[in-house]
């Protein structure tokens, strides 16, 4: 062979090599992007099911009460205002959770609610949690103080990480929406139809290796440029810091809709400020009975 015609091999080689390696770094790519958004996907559905099952436990003879409502968490930092965490409460059939009341002769108070995950610092990371108590004639849930010393003593079942953000709303029979409700004990009301949960997470990848700011943004800015692996679905909100900005677009430019949304402070952030974008998920439960009280 020629010189020539070795370096035309060489090159052929080269060549062919470059495009295998390109293949196989897409269809990598494709799979984590894959595994990502399923394991996302499957560990929602999973705290899914699981808030499914309670409420199709829900006691809706006349001791049966349910109440949504929220929390005050605050961070170390005094000049952000505090942000607000749902809880959701009820009573429910020892019967139908057996893992609760293995008897199954009881009533089970059970609680929804979003803890932080990092009390008492900046972080806005939260975990999803549940409770339950079995009720001996003596209800402690339906107490604000009583509720606290619960969640102040621990305990509870982590079910979903790396919350963000997140919306329980009730679904009135009239089709109506409603974050804030109560359904006292021994009282003529029905129940709510179903509830609507909203929730906004981040997975351990962008923990880890979280997406910077490409450029320092000013309080005015209306550009967001940003730096590392996108999420697989463009966000709606993102947060840098304390501040939460609603924005829109595709990465790695993201226009900026409105700054310190979600009640948070407007803030200025420097290059390299960690930059959170949320994978968003969405569900709806139905309670017992289509929410209808039996009264006896």
């Amino acid at each position: 062979m020629t010189l020539i015609e070795v370096m035309l091999a060489l090159a052929l080689f080269g060549m062919l090599s470059l495009f295998v390696f390109s293949i196989i770094n897409s269809v990598l790519g494709l799979w984590q992007t894959g595994e990502r958004r399923g394991s996302g996907d499957l560990s929602f559905a999973a705290a899914v099911e699981r808030l499914r099952g309670d409420l199709g436990a829900l006691h809706t003879g006349p001791r049966g009460w349910m109440i949504l409502d929220d929390y005050e968490a605050r961070g170390s930092e005094g000049d952000q205002p505090p942000w607000r965490l749902p809880r959701l409460r009820f009573l429910a059939h020892g019967g139908s959770l057996p893992a609760d009341d293995p008897g199954g002769r009881n009533a089970v108070e059970v609680a929804w609610l979003l803890v932080p995950t990092d009390p008492g610092s900046d972080s806005r990371s939260t975990r999803l949690m549940r409770y339950t108590r079995v009720e001996n004639g003596d209800s402690i849930f339906d107490s604000g103080r009583g509720f606290a010393g619960v969640l102040q003593a621990g305990g509870g079942t982590p079910m979903l990480d790396g919350v963000l953000w997140a919306d329980f709303e009730l679904v009135m029979p009239n089709g109506e929406l409603s974050s804030e409700h109560r359904v006292p004990a021994e009282s003529p009301l029905d129940f709510p139809t179903a509830l609507s949960l909203h929730l906004e997470r981040i997975g351990p990848d962008a923990v880890r290796r979280p997406l910077t700011l490409d450029d320092a943004l000013q309080p005015s800015g209306s550009i967001i440029t940003i730096r590392g692996n996108p999420p697989l679905r463009a966000p709606g909100h993102v947060l840098i810091g304390q501040e939460w900005i609603r924005v829109n677009g595709n990465f790695p430019r993201l226009s900026v809709v409105e700054h310190g949304a979600r009640n948070t402070m407007i803030s200025e952030h420097s290059r390299d400020s960690v930059v959170y974008a949320p994978e968003s998920y969405d569900a709806l439960a139905l309670l017992a009975a289509g929410g209808r009280r039996v009264r006896l």
